[in-house]
């Protein structure tokens, strides 16, 4: 379905030009009064308001907009042939998102319509977002000295605009640290956007952080609004930073420094007004060292440092993460609420989690599958834990099968759990060989980049 365009003019003629423009990428209507825009909206509300500043009847731009705002929260562009920096910032302040000229390049008119529509669409999600963390995690889990000083550092860093660093192993929480940096900064009602550079194709990673034009390479049949711009007054976290190749990291710098960049293939220089947040499990003062990343660049993204600790330094920390675990996955599947015997959670607070947060939450959530009565057992839990390092798997002597059927079965099991202990193995030796090189592990293993990171996500590293 169409985007759906309203536009509010007394101008015939300012309609039809728009219109002509607009028409094939959009659905567009129009107003020529306050009262026939009202009641267009109360049937049928639109993602994006233009609206005419200077109404040639009753009506003026800047008292209707005030009205529009309380039928219904759409964006609305002002327009006008009467341009002036005066009615632009109290416009602005009335709530309006943009403000142009009719004189306006038509193509730009369109680049500011697509951008005011994702940047809805990204405020939608910032608010689903706030009522999520809301529901869920309005304080990072867990009560040890370690995750209280993260803690502490969030509330501290929030409402300062300078470059956050986060580091930590993989499957720390590095993006809900980022996430809560910026649901307690005065940002929080805009975008909050995030990207992983190693998911990404080298390639296209500049493309996605920075857009690019129409023809700008073989491929771009059409323009792309790059994640910079998406942010637009809100959060943008870069997790794996690491991985950016040295044009993207000059152009970042760029962005940091100057706060402004331009598309692929683009002429028109852009501001930027985002809360750059940066996240890697590598140590990227050994990268600069090895003239892998830059130190110009290292030093304007380690302004406020925060290290998340793996889960095996805050042990502590498990009981409550298994209950928080439990009680979610409970929720999510319908259930009713289940609890978990001590000899259970003692092997969970024994095991050191090399996955971290996200494999104990993985790992909980089949330990509820599985698990048939209200209470988590040890029977329960993945043989691969409830045994040690030298034997894959320790069955209960009640699991022996009684019958060549259950053996059948049994044998299935055993060697898809064996098959996925060895996998989970390989990868980690691969990416220990490769110090977390995303790009140099796929190579060397002759698998696709994308696939590779799908693999290690599944396997909880």
């Amino acid at each position: 379905m169409k985007p759906h365009i309203l536009i509010i003019d007394d101008d015939i003629d300012f309609i039809n030009d728009f219109s002509l423009v607009l028409d094939e990428e959009y659905k567009c209507s129009f107003a020529l009064n306050g009262h026939d825009a009202i009641s267009l909206i109360q049937d049928s509300v639109p993602d994006v308001i233009l609206l005419d500043l200077m109404l040639g009847n009753e009506d003026n731009g800047l008292e209707l907009l005030n009205k529009l705002q309380k039928v219904e929260d759409v964006p609305v562009i002002m327009v006008t042939d009467y341009a002036s920096v005066q009615t632009a910032v109290e416009a602005l302040k009335l709530g309006a998102s943009d403000y142009i000229s009719k004189t306006t390049n038509l193509t730009e008119l369109k680049i500011l319509i697509e951008k005011t529509i994702n940047q809805k669409i990204l405020k939608n999600h910032a608010l689903s977002l706030e009522e999520q963390l809301n529901k869920d995690y309005k304080t990072i889990i867990g009560e040890s000295e370690a995750i209280k000083d993260v803690y502490y550092k969030i509330k501290l860093y929030a409402n300062t605009d300078s470059t956050i660093l986060i580091t930590g192993e993989s499957g720390v929480g590095k993006e809900l640290v980022a996430r809560q940096v910026h649901f307690f900064s005065n940002r929080k009602m805009f975008p909050f956007v995030a990207i992983n550079c190693a998911a990404i194709p080298r390639e296209l990673l500049e493309s996605e952080l920075f857009g690019h034009e129409k023809g700008a390479f073989t491929g771009a049949d059409k323009r792309k609004i790059g994640k910079f711009e998406l942010a637009s007054s809100g959060t943008i976290f870069l997790d794996e930073i690491s991985e950016l190749d040295p044009n993207a990291q000059v152009k970042l710098l760029r962005v940091i420094q100057e706060k402004e960049f331009e598309r692929i293939g683009g002429n028109n220089t852009i501001k930027s007004n985002v809360r750059i947040i940066a996240a890697t499990n590598k140590n990227l003062f050994h990268l600069v060292k090895e003239n892998k990343f830059r130190e110009d660049l290292f030093y304007r993204l380690d302004v406020l440092p925060i290290n998340v600790p793996p889960l095996r330094a805050r042990k502590g920390d498990i009981p409550i993460l298994v209950n928080h675990f439990i009680a979610k996955a409970c929720e999510e599947m319908k259930i009713s609420l289940k609890s978990i015997s001590d000899n259970a959670m003692d092997i969970l607070i024994n095991y050191d989690w090399p996955g971290n947060i996200r494999e104990l939450q993985n790992f909980i959530t089949r330990a509820v599958i599985l698990s048939e009565g209200n209470k988590i057992t040890i029977n329960d839990l993945d043989m691969n834990l409830n045994s040690t390092d030298k034997d894959l798997f320790d069955f209960d002597i009640e699991k022996i099968p009684s019958t060549w059927e259950e053996m059948d079965q049994l044998r299935k099991e055993v060697a898809d759990q064996a098959s996925r202990k060895v996998e989970r193995l390989y990868l980690q030796r691969l990416l220990d060989r490769f110090e977390g090189n995303i790009t140099k592990a796929a190579e060397h293993a002759g698998i696709n980049r994308t696939n590779l990171h799908k693999m290690i996500r599944k396997c909880g590293l």
